[in-house]
């Protein structure tokens, strides 16, 4: 398909609108089986079985779709470096979706946002700019190891979030999922990038590749939805459209070789930036969090009252 980078942006807003959009719509399906929450407890099997139930679930997951029908089409019209960093509208989607329900301490969100969204921006920018293609061979061991290094946090993260500070746990179980989701394109991109000069299916390691693929989408939409449970929408959407990319860029320097191009001032500047993105989203989850403790004890007064 030819080049049509205007007809790209428009899709890479329409994606990230969905994005966002059925964030919020999943989200209002998942309080919906956990009412207030205020331990802040994940979803019992019992209760994620019953959201697999309900209409609203699964148009979440049609828009979902659309989403990625969008990223595969833009991707197919744009470079990366031009539609990546629109894929950052899904977070200021998500928070103007929630805004008016944020009332006198809608103004506190604002601030994380922009500087959250422009980190990012910037963090993708450069990357774009100066990293190179992996290479066409899988190297196994460094492979191996990082993608069980990423496991680990992973599972660090389930920790904290189950049992961890109540504010913290939405922001936790959102990016362990992000975590997922940004090896998810690592591994994808390697396994693109290995392909295109062998015969794929005749190597064991890509093999062993297909099935965490596979089991690592499942614990990202898991880990979402626990997000979903203990927080608000904003949260697991900044999560997941920031911190994933910075986990895939992260793996991607470290283990596939695609820092090879970057230069040295580079290095300390993408840290700092990505320090600054998850340090917003963590601001925001803080925020979020301490206004929906205000909700519930405002809830549990009005209830008392009456």
């Amino acid at each position: 398909m030819h080049q049509n980078i205007p007809v790209a942006i428009g899709l890479a807003v329409v994606g990230s609108f969905c994005f966002a959009l059925a964030a919020k719509v999943q989200h209002g399906a998942v309080r919906g089986e956990v009412d207030e929450n205020p331990g802040q407890h994940p979803l019992t099997l019992r209760e994620l079985w019953r959201v697999l139930h309900k209409r609203a679930w699964w148009a979440g997951i049609g828009l979902m779709t659309v989403s990625l029908i969008c990223l595969l089409l833009g991707l197919s019209m744009a470079p990366v470096s031009v539609y990546q960093p629109i894929q950052l509208l899904a977070f200021p989607w998500s928070v103007a979706l929630g805004y008016a329900t944020l009332g006198d301490r809608a103004r506190r969100v604002l601030v994380p946002t922009a500087v959250t969204v422009v980190a990012t921006a910037v963090f993708v920018l450069i990357v774009s700019l100066h990293a190179v293609d992996s290479t066409d061979r899988l190297a196994g061991v460094p492979l191996l190891i990082g993608a069980g290094v990423i496991y680990v946090i992973a599972l660090l993260f389930w920790q904290i979030a189950s049992h961890g500070p109540l504010s913290w746990r939405c922001l936790f179980w959102s990016s362990g999922g992000a975590l997922f989701y940004g090896l998810e394109a690592a591994l994808i991109r390697a396994l693109m990038q290995y392909a295109t000069v062998h015969v794929w299916w005749q190597s064991p390691l890509v093999w062993v590749i297909l099935p965490a693929l596979i089991i690592g989408s499942q614990l990202a939409g898991l880990y979402g939805q626990h997000g979903y449970a203990t927080g608000s929408p904003e949260v697991v959407v900044a999560s997941m459209t920031v911190t994933s990319p910075v986990v895939a860029v992260a793996f991607g320097v470290a283990v596939l070789g695609e820092g090879r191009g970057l230069p040295g001032w580079t290095v300390p500047c993408l840290v700092v930036l990505g320090a600054i993105a998850i340090g917003g989203v963590a601001t925001l989850a803080r925020i979020m969090g301490s206004h929906r403790r205000i909700l519930g004890a405002e809830s549990a007064g009005l209830a008392a009252a009456t």
